[in-house]
């Protein structure tokens, strides 16, 4: 699947490609220079092709998502509206609260059965933890294999899914090429590479 992202404070927007097979997910195109992160819902990898070198790490490395999703008050409740985004179905949900910094906000999120970004299997870290705070039925929507297709926040597109396509991706596509090295991560009892 691709998206557009945008930046809060860009009206250009960020392509983002999401891979999948099975529990994992393959991003590329998220401003690393070209690299990619391979994620597990327990570990992520990300690739610098640059330097033809890798880095595995926690998921949760780094992220304070309880914490986060704590200063978050947001409840999302589904609507009776529908959308069909980048040709697949999915149901709008509305959501109002407020950021982490307690700035109000509303808006709404499309979620497709089996689609989308998959946020269910970022959680833990990354972006995971935006969602966390919408309440008991939506996060039984997500846990139960829901992806996100649009997000729009006080009238604002944030993200949308523009392009899906299936086909049979090779393992390879998620794991660090054959060539690539490890990297050392400070403070992960791993020594650093020059």
């Amino acid at each position: 699947m691709q998206f557009l992202s945008y930046e809060r404070d860009s009206a250009k927007p960020d392509t983002l490609t999401q891979m999948t097979k099975g529990s994992k997910i393959r991003f590329e195109g998220m401003g690393n220079g070209g690299g990619a992160m391979i994620m597990d819902g327990t570990s992520r990898t990300i690739l610098l092709p640059e330097q033809k070198q890798y880095m595995n790490m926690p998921a949760n490395f780094g992220g304070h998502a309880a914490e986060e999703a704590a200063k978050r008050r947001v409840v999302a409740e589904k609507t009776s509206k529908t959308e069909k985004i980048a040709g697949i179905s999915c149901e709008d949900w509305h959501y109002k609260g407020t950021d982490e910094d307690g700035k109000p906000e509303e808006g709404e999120v499309c979620l497709a059965s089996g689609a989308g970004l998959m946020v269910n299997r970022l959680s833990g870290g990354m972006i995971g933890h935006i969602f966390d705070a919408g309440g008991q039925a939506f996060n039984e929507a997500l846990k139960n294999g829901a992806g996100v297709m649009k997000v729009t926040n006080n009238g604002k597109v944030d993200l949308i899914a523009v392009r899906a396509e299936a086909s049979s991706l090779p393992d390879a596509m998620f794991a660090p090429p054959a060539d690539y090295t490890k990297m050392g991560m400070p403070g992960m009892g791993m020594p650093r590479k020059p």
